[in-house]
């Protein structure tokens, strides 16, 4: 298992072809990831979504990121883009970027997406100056020992539906991390675990 922040920075780098839907009528987002070399090492920086009415991810820890707007000439675009008005920084000035992770469905079924996320994932060399937006309520780093530490882990019980469904998540400083956020870090950290 690797936790230094260079091992993982190389293993990523080296990160094999992610799958992408090749689903053409789906509405597309895109997220950007930034790990840095951080007090606890390698560190992952989430948002706290602001609480917005309408907003099926209202309240949620996730990535800065959204949908993919007319303007953006792809999915890095929008992230990139999309990184800029929430947090107000430029990943590309700030580091590189390391690899892109599957395509994430919202939706519940392969053959019926809701939208389809890219996300892609930077190692940021000095620490940004964040300016958050409206859409933002805060930003937080999240160690990566923390979320490699398979005893942090534990379910999640949330209603969709009259029902009453179960899933896994970490509890991280008071914040729930789970869905489509762990969706994404999960595979990130099957990367890096090889």
């Amino acid at each position: 298992m690797i936790e230094n922040f260079a091992s993982i920075v190389n293993c990523l780098k080296a990160a094999t072809s992610p799958k992408l839907s090749s689903i053409d009528n789906a509405k597309r987002a895109a997220v950007a990831i930034a790990l840095r070399d951080g007090a606890q090492g390698c560190e992952l920086l989430m948002i706290q979504r602001a609480v917005r009415e309408g907003d099926p991810w209202s309240g949620h820890m996730g990535f800065p990121g959204g949908r993919r707007e007319p303007g953006d000439s792809s999915n890095l675009d929008c992230a990139l883009r999309e990184t800029r008005e929430e947090i107000g920084a430029d990943y590309q000035a700030y580091g590189e970027l390391l690899c892109q992770l599957s395509d994430v469905n919202t939706g519940w079924r392969a053959d019926r997406p809701e939208m389809l996320v890219a996300p892609f994932v930077f190692s940021l060399s000095k620490q940004p100056v964040f300016s958050l937006n409206h859409e933002v309520d805060s930003v937080l780093w999240v160690p990566i020992s923390f979320l490699l530490d398979s005893s942090n882990r534990s379910l999640h019980q949330w209603q969709w539906r009259d029902r009453s469904l179960e899933t896994d998540c970490y509890h991280y400083e008071g914040r729930l991390i789970w869905g489509l956020s762990l969706m994404m870090i999960d595979e990130l950290l099957e990367i890096i675990r090889i």
